[in-house]
């Protein structure tokens, strides 16, 4: 087995290309919702906010993956978990693509939110694998893909909704079943596991998940954990979802141009990822972050108090995009995942799930709400991302410990 410390091996390598990839695939039917927002609010005749109530309710009924999947993580291992993600979506997200009402829309993205909101297991996977000296670094590489996917899926978008209609953007992911068959044959478990079940072995115990552990021996790691998947689980996402309707309801530009900019914005933005990482892992995360989430909510500010020309607004949108999305691989779940060793790590994040699932799961109702259900005016709703976006600022200057290029912990070590 080649260790974390031995470096970028091909097995490494390997293990970066399955979880990028299985991340620029998870939450793919929740960019083509967005993208596709004003087709299906027309055919449909609903509201945004019903639309928006319907994620939350997707949300909700995908808190059974995202409990059920990092349970599997801590009890049989990473690889079965990451098999059980890939199987999953691959079976259910293309089904999207077949509903004829909106009730069955609602039903089906609940359905595929079940594997889709189990993007945990990736930056664990990662950070297990990875060495210490630069896994900051590639776990910002890793979140990079979000924004990736998301241009790649706007360019899509902007290509096929016009002349399939935005059901044909769903049949795309049944493409992950490559990447399924790939991770199956090739995917190993991850060192820190099986040291992790070897010492729980020595001590004639199971390995198994343990919900309440976190909470007994590393409770104000467990509230700063907690507090940071509130934070990043409802920022963007209740932003992104809407920023198609602002720029064609309320800023007044043609789907298709909407589209080619989002594209030119998420790609920019993978950039943003990088630079944010390079820095995290240069001078630290206390830096990084409140630096990029600092700058990014100053956008949110001039974006949604401003007056501003179509063209202007194209800049705006850039440096938000830029700014706000850039300190997630260094944030989020990456940062969560670090502050606990790899015996618990799994149950950390389920025994968050509930919680924190059903706290984000209203992040893209409360944009419209705000608004009082005025695309003409979605922007006031940015409010709330706004906020969110600064409060990761002052987290992370004031009160996260640094984690940039330390080791990670395998075992947890119980008081007497």
């Amino acid at each position: 087995m080649e260790k974390a410390k031995s470096g970028l091996t091909p097995y490494v390598i390997l293990v970066i290309a399955l979880t990028f990839l299985c991340n620029v695939f998870l939450g793919e039917e929740t960019r083509a919702i967005s993208l596709s927002t004003p087709h299906i609010l027309k055919e449909f005749g609903i509201t945004g906010t019903q639309l928006g109530f319907a994620q939350t309710v997707a949300a909700w009924v995908g808190l059974i993956g995202w409990f059920g999947v990092l349970i599997i993580a801590d009890g049989m291992g990473r690889k079965p978990a990451f098999i059980a993600v890939l199987a999953g979506y691959t079976l259910t997200a293309p089904l999207i693509g077949f509903a004829g009402n909106f009730l069955q829309l609602s039903t089906l993205l609940a359905l595929a939110a079940i594997p889709r909101n189990t993007g945990t297991i990736n930056y664990m996977v990662l950070a297990e694998t990875v060495p210490p000296s630069f896994r900051a670094w590639l776990l910002s590489f890793l979140n990079s893909s979000v924004p990736l996917a998301y241009m790649m899926t706007a360019l899509l978008a902007g290509f096929m909704v016009p002349r399939f209609g935005w059901r044909s953007l769903f049949f795309f992911d049944a493409l992950c079943v490559i990447l399924l068959v790939v991770a199956w044959v090739k995917m190993r478990e991850t060192d820190p596991f099986i040291a992790a079940r070897s010492h729980r072995q020595s001590l004639g115990k199971r390995q198994r998940p343990d919900l309440l552990l976190p909470w007994r021996l590393y409770p104000g790691r467990a509230f700063l954990g907690f507090c940071i998947q509130v934070v990043y689980l409802g920022a963007y996402p209740s932003f992104s979802a809407w920023q198609t309707t602002w720029l064609v309801k309320e800023v007044g530009i043609p789907f298709a141009q909407s589209t080619d900019w989002v594209a030119i914005w998420l790609g920019c933005s993978t950039f943003a990822y990088w630079i944010c990482g390079w820095i995290s892992n240069r001078f630290g995360k206390k830096i990084a972050v409140p630096l990029f989430a600092g700058i990014g909510g100053c956008f949110f500010v001039a974006v949604i108090f401003g007056r501003w020309s179509v063209s202007e607004i194209f800049w705006l949108g850039l440096g938000l995009n830029f700014f706000v999305t850039g300190h997630y691989g260094s944030g989020s779940y990456a940062y969560v995942n670090e502050l606990f060793p790899a015996q618990i790590r799994g149950s950390v994040q389920a025994s968050f799930a509930l919680v924190v699932g059903f706290v984000v799961s209203w992040a893209p109702t409360i944009p419209p709400w705000i608004a009082g259900n005025a695309m003409e005016h979605i922007s006031l709703g940015f409010i709330f991302p706004m906020v969110l976006t600064f409060a990761a600022a002052g987290i992370f200057l004031f009160i996260a410990p640094e984690t940039a290029g330390k080791p990670l912990d395998d075992v947890v070590e119980e008081k007497a």
